[in-house]
């Protein structure tokens, strides 16, 4: 069974279930252009629809996750144990209950940390373990990004198949409206950061539509060349130019978030066409080296990240865990992302910490490859392929099972993408039947309300 893995939090296990410790439909708001044309009947009806699609599935996640956070016995669960050594105790922040609202009701305990065992591949190898520790400690993140092969084999690029399935025609990275979903369940904010984002926006003048447009620069100098903001521009221009070819003309307003506060300057000198908002310069240091954990810099670091995520589209470097993070949220704040809601300038998107695997794997068949041999499977662009994996050293050619065929075959692995690794995971269809009843209103989300509340400009069809 598998595990979902995520680099920032505290976690517990429940029979290799993670659980995480330390039913509202609103209206569809966000984009002015969209509800300004209304009258286009096929457009609002087809928002709407996305939007109940994607409640529906936030839900249900959301839902699995808050049952499995709040167990009914919090000595006898499995937990997981992180340690944020940059943030707490020497900051300000003392706990994040500071910022967020509490993951779980359950503690860790004196002798919860006496008998965690350090989180390694051979703790979590089921071929040598015989049972899995209740308490397990993560390491620092830094620590594994020097050995990802200490990394548990747990760690899968891997969701719910029938979660996959059912968010395909409105997500176009599946894997990160998923990691969206876990992250934003750790960092719900509590109602002293709640009020500073909501005060934020009104006295920012915050809203839809508009591009979000985070610069990094400090530290990112020792990991990356640095960009020139010019190249970030000449993005957000393009993304604007082909609104304007759709007949769609709006006033061009750019989000900016940077750690270099100078480049607001220069940007705004350089394109006068454009409305650049921006936090107050001196609170834009809060992403400096010196700085970024203090307490009120952190808060400030948080609200813009959510008002990063909430932008229409964003113009980032993936290498940056804050590009990476602020797109996963944006994913789930939006409905509908059937297009490419991002540009980066150097890496796709991926997930921190994840190896590359051996399968199995659900791919997709990227073009057709025809075949009429009773052993081949007799592809067409779009078939999901099922429990794939490689059949000879070279990994040429792939065996897998088609959905459509109803059928097992080979096939060229030139033919076909990875989606997700195909795991199987425990049957949660009683805590689905639980959604509405009392032993899980124990424990309100208060998130769900955060979840597909905005629709985007880049979906309109005129």
């Amino acid at each position: 069974m598998a595990c979902w893995h995520i680099t920032v939090a505290t976690w517990n296990l429940q029979d290799f279930s993670p659980i995480l410790v330390t039913e509202n439909v609103m209206p569809i708001v966000g984009n002015l252009y969209l509800l300004s044309n209304a009258t286009n009947q096929q457009n609002y009806n087809l928002t709407a629809h996305m939007q109940e699609k994607c409640l529906d599935m936030a839900e249900k996640v959301l839902n699995r996750i808050n049952y499995l956070q709040n167990p009914s016995n919090c000595s006898s669960a499995r937990k997981n144990w992180a340690y944020l050594q940059n943030v707490i105790s020497r900051h300000g922040i003392k706990k994040l209950e500071d910022l967020f609202v509490p993951i779980s009701k359950c503690q860790l305990t004196d002798h919860d940390k006496k008998v965690a065992v350090k989180w390694t591949s051979s703790t979590m190898d089921s071929t040598k373990v015989l049972t899995t520790p209740q308490v397990i400690r993560l390491p620092a993140v830094g620590i594994l990004w020097r050995d990802l092969t200490a990394v548990p084999t747990i760690s899968h690029y891997v969701m719910p198949t029938e979660i996959f399935y059912n968010i395909l025609d409105f997500k176009y990275k599946p894997m990160a409206w998923w990691t969206g979903l876990l992250a934003l369940y750790i960092m719900r904010p509590n109602n002293d950061l709640q009020r500073l984002i909501n005060q934020s926006k009104m006295a920012l003048q915050f809203q839809s539509p508009i591009v979000g447009l985070h610069i990094r620069r400090t530290d990112k100098a020792q990991e990356n060349k640095l960009l020139n903001f010019k190249q970030y521009m000449a993005k957000v221009e393009l993304y604007y130019n082909k609104l304007s070819k759709r007949n769609i003309h709006i006033q061009r307003r750019v989000f900016v978030i940077t750690d270099e506060p100078s480049l607001i300057t220069s940007l705004k000198a350089k394109y006068r066409n454009y409305q650049f908002i921006h936090p107050p310069i001196s609170q834009l240091k809060a992403e400096t080296y010196t700085t970024r954990y203090s307490a009120s810099k952190l808060k400030y670091f948080l609200r813009d990240l959510f008002l990063l995520a909430e932008c229409d589209y964003l113009v980032l470097t993936m290498s940056s865990n804050v590009g990476r993070l602020a797109y996963e949220l944006h994913e789930v704040i939006y409905s509908q992302t059937i297009s490419r809601h991002f540009s980066s300038l150097d890496l796709d998107y991926y997930i921190f910490g994840q190896q590359p695997k051996n399968g199995p794997w659900i791919m997709q068949a990227k073009r057709d490859c025809r075949s009429s041999s009773s052993n081949v499977l007799d592809l067409v662009k779009g078939d999901f392929i099922e429990s794939c994996t490689a059949s000879n050293k070279s990994k040429m050619i792939y065996n897998g099972y088609s959905k459509r065929l109803q059928k097992s075959g080979s096939f060229r692995k030139s033919c076909a993408i990875n989606f997700i690794e195909y795991v199987k995971y425990p049957d949660y269809s009683r805590v689905d039947a639980l959604m509405s009843s009392a032993q899980l209103n124990q424990y309100p989300l208060h998130i769900i309300d955060k979840t597909c509340l905005k629709s985007s400009i880049n979906e309109v069809n005129l």
